[in-house]
């Protein structure tokens, strides 16, 4: 645990000498706060459901600029090489990667919980879906993350990186479109595997165990074969 906290420790430093996490958890802020006063000035009962959903999308299309260079700059720099000869499993440094875009992560969401207060503060929201609502937007941007950290594994080029890192996290949010037209059990499976599909119960009040063990698997997955191709490129 104390090699993954070094490597998380490094990478944290690394996101505060570039301007990348002030642009984004910026811009992530500014956007979420510019849907957080449309929808309560547009809307006579703002609920937690619609803000969460603006804020999922929106952090959909930033996580990708938070992962690309954990590992693409290494490979650029020839770093990789480095922790590949230094006495680190590589499950580690990908855990160390990942634990580091997580705690920037959680800092964003720390600082987003201003507005579920809001509406406890001015209005009677039932607390059920504004609390299941946030967990869902942990676990699906933890899920971003490990999806992006797989596509930072992928190329030296960290434009591409975010690139294919973001073309893979919409497959996965609108593929239960493709479900539904199919139809049937296989239509109902690919429906399964949607993260926007999953994330409905959850902001809807409604704690579901299968929708918390999708994010989880999919989590495990995607770091699992992030560690699985970077030992591959190892050896």
């Amino acid at each position: 645990m104390s090699k993954v906290w070094v490597i998380a420790k490094r990478e944290l430093k690394s996101y505060f000498v570039s301007p990348v996490a002030y642009v984004v958890v910026g811009l992530f802020l500014l956007i979420s706060g510019y849907f957080f006063s449309v929808i309560v000035a547009t809307s006579k009962m703002a609920d937690a459901r619609s803000i969460i959903m603006n804020m999922s999308f929106t952090f959909m299309l930033m996580s990708p600029l938070i992962t690309m260079r954990l590992i693409s700059e290494e490979k650029k720099l020839g770093t990789i090489e480095f922790l590949f000869t230094s006495p680190i499993k590589v499950s580690e440094i990908v855990m160390g990667k990942y634990l580091a875009a997580m705690i920037l992560f959680l800092a964003m969401v720390v600082i987003t919980l201003q507005y579920p207060l809001y509406l406890i503060i001015f209005g009677k929201p039932d607390l059920g879906p504004i609390i299941t609502s946030m967990l869902g937007f942990l676990l699906l941007g933890a899920t971003y993350l490990a999806v992006g950290l797989f596509a930072s594994s992928l190329s030296e080029n960290q434009l591409i990186s975010a690139i294919v890192g973001m073309v893979f996290l919409i497959l996965l949010y609108v593929i239960g479109w493709a479900g539904d037209t199919i139809g049937g059990g296989t239509g109902n499976f690919i429906s399964s595997l949607s993260l926007m599909n999953n994330q409905e119960n959850l902001v809807k009040g409604v704690f579901d165990a299968g929708n918390i063990f999708y994010y989880l698997a999919m989590i495990f997955f995607f770091l699992f074969i992030t560690v699985r191709r970077l030992e591959w490129k190892r050896w």
